[in-house]
């Protein structure tokens, strides 16, 4: 029954503008997304909300996106966590996708990349884009 229910994204990014862009990209494929301005907030969203997904930044003040990941693992196991960045290191990388991190997504990215990336977290497989389309 849950695969008929609207699954449930949290963005997680302290700059407005990405929020609200990966928002608009998320909601072409009818995914109620909601959207965090810190690890702060988001922490507390999820205390009150399942998610199904968290996109999450790597670099924000207050709780580390790292940290916040390796929250988010001990208080939602069952959730896919994605990390995006604009300072992608193969160290940065390797941290994240070790501390339980489902993939990692440098920016900048193409909408359709990041739309492939989630349905391949949500179990739906690849929705017939390219990355670079």
């Amino acid at each position: 029954m849950t695969d008929l229910a609207k699954k449930v994204i949290l963005v997680v990014d302290d700059e407005p503008t990405v929020c609200k862009s990966i928002r608009e990209a998320l909601l072409r494929e009818d995914y109620e997304v909601d959207t965090a301005l810190g690890g702060e907030e988001a922490l507390r969203l999820s205390a009150n909300k399942k998610y199904d997904v968290f996109i999450v930044d790597l670099m924000m003040p207050g709780i580390s996106g790292l940290d916040l990941l390796k929250m988010l693992k001990s208080e939602c196991p069952s959730s896919r966590i994605i990390m995006i960045t604009g300072y992608p290191t193969m160290k940065n990388t390797l941290r994240a996708m070790q501390t339980g991190a489902y993939d990692f997504l440098p920016k900048p990215f193409l909408p359709s990349t990041l739309r492939n990336l989630v349905a391949k977290a949500l179990g739906g497989g690849d929705t017939g884009s390219t990355p670079a389309g």
